[in-house]
């Protein structure tokens, strides 16, 4: 895969899915993205719908290798502190989206953004905030 790759796991195969990341071109980053309703094919959780199209978009266009890591339906999620996501120590995702740069290289993960993402008010505001994030965790790299 080349530079600005995309890959998708759900939470259970989290590992697998960072080997695979590990193998592509640096920056390489991982976004925490709700599930796909199945009643609307959208995901659970508003703020991922308006965010993580752009983060995706931004990436691509940035030639940033991406893995996106689906925590589940809503009911897997909510309420569950022992998700296997928010308890993972290289990660501790509190909720969704949330973005990572990850270093790897036995590295691990970096700087996250959440708040920010969930808090962008317009998929515009989220683009230029994965920018600047991308600009800074890459010359950090």
């Amino acid at each position: 895969m080349a530079a600005g790759a995309h890959v998708s796991v759900p939470y259970t195969e989290l590992d697998a899915g960072l080997a695979k990341l590990d193998a592509l071109p640096a920056p390489r980053y991982v976004l925490f993205n709700a599930d796909a309703d199945p009643a609307t094919g959208l995901p659970w959780c508003p703020d991922c719908v308006r965010a993580c199209p752009a983060v995706k978009r931004t990436m691509a266009d940035r030639g940033a290798s991406l893995l996106e890591v689906g925590v589940g339906q809503r009911s897997d999620w909510k309420g569950n502190a022992a998700h296997p996501c928010r308890v993972d120590p290289r990660f501790k995702v509190g909720g969704v989206p949330t973005l990572v740069h990850w270093r790897g290289g036995g590295s691990g993960a970096g700087a996250k953004m959440g708040l920010e993402l969930e808090d962008a008010a317009s998929p515009q505001e989220a683009v230029g905030l994965v920018a600047k994030f991308i600009a800074e965790t890459s010359a950090a790299q």
